[in-house]
Order: C-alpha cells, then structure tokens, then sequence
C-alpha cells in the first residue's frame, strides 16, 4: 500500500525503515534538510533492542559514545559529587551509549532503503479522509502540502513531534501539549580548549532553581544545556533569546558560563512537555513517536520510544496483511503500556529535575551518594526499563 509518514524525524525515519520493504512509502518533512542543534540522550531501554532488531544498531552505535560519568559543580567552580556510568552500563548488558540526537537522525539516513521518496521542505497543512466506504470508513487519507499540492495514501502516519498539529484530529481535545513545568535551552558550538577540560564527564551543575550542563560533543565541539522552571499552565512555544540566556544562567558554574559566552543567535528552545492522547488512529490516519506519547525528555527515553514504536507499528501493519485499521488497534494495544510507564516516570522525575529548594537539592546530593552504593546500578537499570 501507500504510506505517507509526516515527520523526517528519529520516528518518521524509523517507520520508514521498516515499512519500506513491503510499501510504498513517502516522508514529507517541513525543514530544508536533516536538523542540527539538539542535545545528548542516553540510548538505552526499548529502542536499543528494537534497533538490534532492526539491523541498524551497530550504525547508530558508531556515532555514539560512552561517557565515564557525570561531575557535579557548585558556581564557585567547585566539585560536589560524581556518578559514574560503568555500573549502570553492565547491569544493561552494554545495551547503552550517549548519542546527539541529531546524529540518531543522521544514522538512520545513512540505512535508510534508496526506494524511500524523502521529501525535504514539504509542510503539511492538512490531513482528511478520502474514499468513504460502506458505514463511513475511510479507503485512504489526503494530506495537503504548503504548496497547494496534494498527496493520497492508504495510511498516513503523523510523526511530526510533541506539539503534532495532526493529534488535535485524530484525538479531539488533546492536541494541546502537556508542560512539565520546565522550560530547556540547548546548542551545540565549536571549543576544543573546553572539550578538552570536560573530557569523557559530563558536568551539571549543583544549583537551586536554573541547572547547567556543559559537555564535549566530539570533533573540538562543546555542547551546552540549560533548564529552568515555568508556569506549568503554559504551552505556547518561546523564542528563542541569546541575552536573556545569558543573563539568567550566568554564574551557575565558571565552565558554564564559558558556554553562554558562546551561545548562538539561534538554538533550541522548548518546554519539556508530553503528548497525551487516548487514541493514536481514526480511519487512515495515526500518530507515531512523540505525536502519539512524548515522555518529555525528563523521562530521558524519547528517542528509545520513537525508534522501539516504530518498529512496533510496522510490525503490526505487516501482521494484519489488508486490515489496516486492525494493525493500527493491535499496535496501539501492544504499544500503549510502554509508554505510558515511561510517561508516569517522567512526570514522578519532574519535581528532581531542577530542584526548587535547598531540601530538595540536598536530598538529591544523597540520592547520588546511594547511586554509587553496590547494586545500585542494576537497580537503577531495572527501575527505568520498568522491571
């Protein structure tokens, strides 16, 4: 059949790795080209399996890599505390690495099948049913391009983000995002003298209210994150403002304020958020990937999510033969449970993930203290795989 995936993304590329042998498949993604920028993920849990699975792991892998740990710093320059990643990694089964997210898209462009028909600055304005057969079912769907043209499928699959204008369709009432009440910044520039100094750690900062995090990306670049907390009543997206950056994370650690001095006029600039929706299909049309069940990247497994769902609607599609509208209910069926585990820990993570008082920052210095007790890191394995 035809299918058309919205959304070149981690999500959209993944399904369209997977759908390609048996359909036809077209990705239409809005932007000019692949998308820079982003931050590092840990890639661990579902979507490294899946990944296996997939064939695609050992390119993903390649462009990865394995840090020693993480390093705490008080503003006075000061180190507070470490965690080390070892343990966590063997009670994986070394099913993990760090990965910029914009190099897990670039991966899976390099494995991505020649019979794909990606489509680069293609925007999609509108999806709607065609071919309405007996009892109102849809044969197809018709999505409607920035251009004025216009393209029909058998399926099409809304891989287009967090804040998909297409889940407000398929889910009435609920195409509004989810704020966890924190707002992220991050970029990525070139510092070959700071990469050097943070070497295989990664540095956070040990602060009340604004955290910092600074890190050596590879090939001399230095990668710079920051997070704050907001109105959790808000949902509009903010824009994006060098100087208000660097005013308002200055001093949180000198190595950090070195990353601000070379913050560019244009970086990410989002609310951690997630999508809830309590149906990801109507007729042709589904959602896939932080469409259907961003966890936010507090929960620190989106790019898991999107790469392990993906695979799991292609699988269900290929099970279900001609009986697309089967597929779609057998996917979200054995899909959703994932999820949502992985949605609940990223809202019971929100209240640690910039502490809002000195309490609640002393309580994660001994937290990270226990980390390190023998075996704590099989448990921590266990508690974010959710076993």
């Amino acid at each position: 059949m035809d299918v058309t995936v919205i959304g070149g993304g981690i999500a959209g590329l993944a399904l369209a790795h997977q759908l390609a042998p048996d359909h036809d498949v077209t990705v239409l993604e809005a932007s000019p080209g692949p998308r820079g920028g982003g931050y590092m993920i840990d890639f661990f849990g579902p979507g490294f399996v899946a990944a296996e699975r997939m064939g695609i792991i050992d390119e993903l892998r390649a462009r990865g890599h394995v840090y020693e740990g993480v390093r705490y710093g008080t503003p006075d320059g000061a180190e507070s505390g470490r965690i080390d990643v070892r343990p966590l990694a063997a009670a994986l089964g070394g099913r993990y690495f760090s990965i910029l997210r914009p190099e897990v898209e670039l991966g899976l462009l390099a494995v991505l099948p020649r019979s794909v028909d990606l489509r680069y600055g293609a925007r999609a304005v509108a999806v709607r049913d065609i071919g309405l057969q007996g009892g109102g079912s849809p044969r197809g769907a018709l999505v409607e391009l920035a251009d004025g043209t216009s393209i029909a499928s058998d399926l099409v699959v809304a891989c287009d983000g967090v804040r998909s204008p297409v889940r407000e369709r398929v889910a009435p009432g609920h195409g509004e995002i989810v704020p966890m009440g924190y707002r992220v910044a991050s970029y990525l520039y070139p510092d070959p003298e700071l990469a050097g100094e943070l070497g295989e750690r990664m540095l956070m900062t040990d602060t009340v209210g604004r955290v910092g995090w600074a890190y050596a990306a590879g090939d001399g670049r230095v990668g710079a994150m920051f997070a704050e907390r907001t109105d959790v009543a808000s949902t509009e997206r903010p824009v994006p403002d060098r100087e208000r950056l660097q005013r308002d994370f200055a001093g949180l650690h000198p190595q950090v304020d070195r990353t601000l001095e070379n913050a560019p006029e244009s970086f990410y600039d989002d609310l951690a958020a997630q999508a809830i929706a309590p149906r990801w299909s109507r007729g042709r049309v589904a959602l896939a990937g932080d469409a259907a069940h961003a966890p936010s990247l507090l929960a620190g497994q989106g790019t898991s999510l999107a790469i392990a769902g993906a695979e799991a609607l292609a699988r269900s599609l290929r099970a279900a033969g001609p009986h697309v509208e089967v597929g779609l209910v057998e996917y979200e069926r054995r899909w959703r449970p994932t999820a949502e585990r992985v949605q609940r820990a990223g809202r019971r993570s929100a209240s640690f993930f910039a502490p809002a008082t000195r309490l609640q920052l002393r309580l994660q210095q001994i937290a990270r203290r226990a980390v390190m007790l023998p075996g704590a890191g099989l448990f921590a394995a266990r508690s974010v795989l959710g076993h």
